[in-house]
């Protein structure tokens, strides 16, 4: 299957575990997990990608669909900016070891966060900024 039909279906579909429904005394992030899992991958937004993520639930998937939404944007985050890369980087080591091409996208990610620094740094140094009074 390739990443455009795998962004169509669910990870219930995906990995072919079925979760049901969520106890009744669960806490809300077990019922949004749950939840979330029945969607489509391609309709996740960066808040359901980082809080599935910072579970461990779908990696195999949603790492690499979170790389590509990090290219776009390495500073993505729904609480705070990058908080979709720390759930990245703290995947587990062997999903690391067993995807080189994740390992190539995260690269990727280092080097568009490295630019950004260079141009903060460079526009933080400019004396023109207005004096703040």
């Amino acid at each position: 299957m390739n990443q455009d039909q795998a962004l169509e279906r669910s990870l219930e579909e995906l990995d072919g575990e079925r979760w049901g429904e969520p106890d009744s005394d669960a806490t809300s992030l077990v019922r949004d997990c749950h939840r979330l899992r029945t969607i489509p991958i391609g309709t996740l937004t960066i808040g359901d990608l980082r809080r599935l993520l910072s579970q461990h639930i779908g990696t195999e998937w949603l790492i690499p669909l979170a790389l590509d939404r990090l290219g776009d944007d390495p500073l993505a985050g729904d609480y705070y900016p990058g908080d979709l890369l720390n759930a990245v980087l703290k995947a587990e080591p062997t999903h690391w070891g067993g995807n080189p091409k994740d390992v190539m996208s995260l690269w990727s990610v280092r080097e568009r966060l490295e630019a950004l620094r260079g141009d903060a740094d460079k526009l933080l140094a400019r004396d023109d900024w207005p004096p703040f009074a």
